[in-house]
């Protein structure tokens, strides 16, 4: 028997006595001997507590349980932008129709009859007016909608806007409408 058998066969049982002793005096004597024992005793006693296997049967039932399972999509394969696309899609949808459908029903914007497009044709009676930096717009809005005049062009890169009306006396009682108004206009040309 070689070294390992007779340290398991002694912490088995299995040695006769007189064997069992001279094991022991061997002990004693060589103390590589005695840490290979202490080591084997407690890995046994680490098994001993260690949890129990399942039964064969029942390990099988439950692994053809976990097989049998359905599976679990672990990934959709679908990109992350695909997802992002599909809401700027229907954001764009719904921008839209609100354009189309709602927009038209709510009436005209604040201020729509003062300002008009460049490709709009205008008036020939024209004022140049360079309101005040600390004018707000409603003010301006404001003034505009009682004089009766339109701005269809600028403001340019000096601040100045052309405001058109429909005849030449709406032209002349603005201009001597703004000219008053030192707190809201800043510069106007004389006509």
């Amino acid at each position: 028997m070689d070294r390992d058998d007779k340290i398991l066969a002694y912490l088995q049982g299995r040695l006769a006595s007189r064997e069992r002793d001279q094991f022991e005096r061997d002990m004693a004597a060589d103390t590589g001997l005695r840490g290979e024992v202490t080591l084997m005793q407690s890995v046994r006693g680490e098994l001993a507590n260690a949890p129990k296997l399942p039964e064969p049967e029942e390990l099988w039932e439950r692994i053809s349980d976990a097989i049998d399972q359905p599976d679990k999509a672990a990934n959709d394969n679908r990109r992350p932008w695909v997802q992002l696309a599909q809401y700027a899609a229907v954001a764009c949808i719904a921008v839209a129709v609100w354009q189309v459908v709602a927009v038209p029903r709510l009436g005209p914007d604040t201020g729509s009859e003062v300002f008009h497009t460049a490709s709009e044709t205008s008036d020939k009676f024209e004022l140049q007016v360079k309101f005040r930096g600390t004018a707000t717009m409603a003010d301006v809005i404001a003034v505009l909608t009682d004089l009766g005049g339109t701005i269809t062009d600028g403001p340019s890169a000096l601040g100045i806007v052309r405001v058109s009306f429909a005849s030449e006396t709406r032209r002349q009682n603005a201009f001597e409408v703004l000219a008053s108004q030192k707190d809201l206009v800043e510069f106007m040309p004389d006509p």
